[in-house]
């Protein structure tokens, strides 16, 4: 298998992304626009999730700070309700609610307004939820009430996730030792009847009929126990191998020749299962060069991927991260990225040397979660799915990698504990932040990605040599 070839255009095409300006006036704009429906009584969760409790005011970074939430029709009605009766409640839905902003589209009525410190203005002194205090979870909007938890309808049931814009989803996510698995909840999930996203059930639909298969597949590729690099790889093989057939809107899966797509399509599922094929992926990434001019281009799209998003108003915290990974920097010149290319393979290195295993556990348990959180019929191909999951893998990587805590820790003599400890405790933390800042800005998120260039096989194959 020739990497080298099949990625070639790639390396030809990598280049730094042009400034991404999306409008949006609104800090940190979440996507959870609530869609409240009867959600089947089947609920499926990870471990992670059945552990959750919410830290409320021990919360290191509420989820009630630097975002806004959009407020549909129904949670307009059901705070009015509950906060008219009295002049301090009354007083407060003023401070709270901003009528009429449409820019989260046709369903919103409104939106909580945030104080000039990026905060909701019924945050009490000691960090806690003001409406919650005093009116009751019933007063509070759908997605203030199933915040950090997410609703999946699937053909199996609802899946209840969670997103790692919150700390504790985040270090129970990213830390447990067992990948993300979904098992029947022993108990009831969601604190009301909730789905944010379905899965078709139509027939007809051939992409999404095959979900949870197709879905398991990828899964099993970053569960495999080879680097994560490598992983990346297999997934991305098998994305290629089968995307002539198997993409949004295909017929290929039909009529007459339904039978015979099916069954590639399950050759080719076992086929990337297979240990030969991981053994030459393997030897393939690590015999691929990786030019210079290919390095820094990669480097400098991750890196305005996540300069970009300071233009737009952002926490503190983000601005903090970024600026520790790249100090003084504006805009991703040429001449930086050769530097932070340098910087980042160096200690990349190393720390693989030291806490690779650390490291890839972690990072490969993100993965799991992206693909579980985020299906891939929201995107028109696995390929095109896998690019986004490449994007945000390389760049939450990449921060961590370049996080001054970690350099300091590889700089001192080598301890496989304090390592492991702090490569995990600077995940968590980076991850968070990332998601909070970026994979919660719907509208900024799709504007950068589009700037990024093409999914193609060699494109995701210079992204896991990156990685």
């Amino acid at each position: 298998m020739d990497l080298t070839r099949r990625a070639g255009a790639a390396v030809a095409a990598s280049a730094g992304m042009p400034p991404v300006l999306p409008h949006n006036g609104v800090l940190g704009a979440t996507s959870l626009t609530p869609v409240p429906r009867r959600a089947p009584a089947r609920q499926l969760t990870t471990a992670a999730m059945a552990a959750f409790s919410c830290l409320a005011e021990r919360c290191p970074d509420t989820c009630c700070r630097d975002w806004a939430v959009p407020v549909d029709r129904r949670d307009l009605d059901r705070l009015k309700g509950a906060m008219v009766s009295t002049p301090q409640g009354r007083e407060r839905l003023v401070r709270l609610v901003v009528i009429g902003n449409r820019a989260h589209g046709s369903e919103t009525a409104a939106r909580l307004h945030l104080d000039e410190s990026g905060g909701c203005p019924m945050l009490e002194a000691d960090q806690s939820c003001g409406v919650h205090a005093t009116l009751g979870e019933e007063a509070l909007t759908t997605a203030c009430s199933i915040f950090p938890r997410t609703a999946l309808g699937t053909p199996s049931g609802v899946e209840v996730g969670g997103s790692l814009g919150c700390p504790e989803v985040a270090r129970l996510t990213l830390l447990a030792p067992e990948p993300p698995l979904l098992a029947p909840a022993d108990r009831p999930m969601l604190p009301r009847p909730y789905l944010g996203k379905v899965i078709s059930t139509d027939e007809e639909d051939a992409y999404a009929r095959h979900f949870l298969d197709v879905r398991q597949t990828l899964l099993d590729c970053f569960r495999l126990p080879l680097p994560l690099g490598t992983r990346l790889a297999v997934a991305a093989d098998f994305a290629a191998r089968v995307g002539a057939f198997f993409h949004a809107g295909t017929s290929e899966l039909e009529g007459a020749r339904r039978p015979f797509a099916e069954r590639r399509l399950r050759a080719e599922r076992a086929a990337t299962m297979v240990a030969s094929l991981h053994d030459e992926l393997e030897g393939d990434l690590k015999a691929l060069a990786f030019p210079p001019d290919a390095a820094t281009g990669v480097m400098s799209t991750i890196a305005g991927f996540l300069l970009e998003r300071r233009r737009l108003p952002h926490s503190p915290r983000f601005a903090a991260v970024v600026a520790q990974a790249f100090p003084g920097a504006v805009e991703p010149a040429a001449d930086q990225a050769a530097v932070w290319w340098a910087s980042y393979s160096s200690r990349r290195a190393l720390l693989q040397g030291r806490a690779g295993q650390a490291s890839d556990a972690v990072f490969a348990n993100y993965a799991q979660h992206f693909i579980l959180r985020n299906p891939y019929t929201d995107a028109p191909s696995l390929l095109d799915h896998l690019h986004r999951l490449a994007t945000h893998l390389a760049a939450v990587r990449l921060l961590a990698v370049l996080h001054p805590q970690l350099a300091d820790r590889l700089a001192a003599g080598a301890d496989a504990a304090a390592d492991a400890t702090t490569v995990e405790r600077v995940a968590v933390d980076v991850v968070q932040i990332f998601t909070k800042a970026i994979a919660h800005h719907p509208e900024y998120l799709k504007a950068a990605l589009d700037q990024t260039g093409p999914a193609t096989f060699g494109r995701l194959i210079l992204l896991a040599k990156f990685v």
